[in-house]
């Protein structure tokens, strides 16, 4: 299954001036050619913020950075878990309480080719990072939706920004804008934009469960991963720079089996911490099960790299 990737903001400026037979831009030309191209989707008008480190510009520059220095981490999300994550009720979460997962402060979550979300939304990007709100700085999240849009050959992001606070995700999210952009440019329905930030927020939530997240490994490697050597292999993926999950990918190949599905449960001390967690699911006709080959590895077949 092949997975719409995030492309860092230097690699589509290489690769467009590749393209037009130019040099590509250093770091501070390119810093102020987004500028100009932001100037130019608010209709001419002056960015709201009062300086550069304040826009929507400079906070998709800082997670584009961030997320290249985490070594570029990555959520593959399986189309069995898609629609699941995004009808929960969040309206009882603070935003506030949303964490991203693995420790990581950038992460993108990259959705199936053919199952984008409203045949739109391709992938989503998330930091965790402070916002400029009344004149201060506080924790905050921006996120950035991949929904098709192209211009001048690089993808234009939609960009949605919250502070974490007290308010419930869901009273965040109806501050959502329902109507069209006053600029022009690709819409995208306030429906697909909903459901794409909250697949976002459930992945916050969702904390380490190994039930339905997994580890990635190298390509080449894949067909002789078992429970022995896994470890291994993940390690060296990630020594060679591959740092992803997949979500949901076991919920795919399981035959005869009624799927697990999430649901919002309160965990720790006083019940207060908010998390998907998954409700077990069960197979369906178990003798016929039994008898139909698994294609998983035997200990014997179980190779160390």
């Amino acid at each position: 299954m092949k997975f719409h990737e995030y492309e860092p903001i230097i690699v589509s400026a290489r690769r467009v001036a590749k393209k037009m037979g130019v040099s590509p831009p250093d770091r501070e030309t390119l810093a102020k050619l987004l500028e100009a191209q932001e100037q130019v989707s608010r209709g001419g008008r002056e960015a709201e913020p009062r300086n550069l480190d304040e826009s929507l510009t400079a906070l998709h520059w800082q997670f584009d950075s961030t997320w290249v220095e985490e070594r570029r981490p990555y959520y593959s999300v399986y189309p069995s878990l898609i629609k699941m994550l995004t009808k929960i009720d969040l309206s009882k979460v603070s935003s506030k309480q949303m964490v991203l997962p693995q420790g990581l402060t950038s992460l993108s979550i990259r959705l199936p080719q053919g199952h984008e979300i409203g045949g739109e939304v391709r992938s989503v990007w998330i930091h965790q990072n402070s916002l400029y709100v009344d004149d201060k700085y506080v924790p905050g999240i921006a996120l950035g939706i991949d929904h098709g849009e192209i211009s001048e050959g690089t993808p234009v992001y939609l960009m949605r920004t919250f502070p974490q606070s007290d308010l419930s995700i869901e009273d965040e999210l109806e501050d959502l804008p329902k109507s069209a952009r006053e600029h022009q440019g690709k819409q995208l329905s306030f429906d697909h934009n909903l459901a794409a930030i909250r697949l976002a927020c459930t992945v916050c939530l969702m904390g380490n469960d190994s039930d339905i997240l997994s580890p990635e490994v190298l390509s080449k490697d894949a067909d002789r991963a078992c429970d022995q050597n896994i470890e291994l292999l993940v390690e060296k993926a990630r020594r060679r720079g591959k740092v992803g999950w997949t979500l949901g990918k076991n919920m795919e190949t399981i035959p005869h089996y009624r799927r697990p599905h999430p649901f919002l449960a309160w965990t720790g001390t006083g019940k207060k911490i908010p998390k998907i967690v998954m409700r077990s699911g069960s197979i369906v006709h178990r003798k016929a099960v039994e008898a139909v080959p698994t294609g998983f590895h035997s200990d014997e077949q179980c190779q160390h790299p």
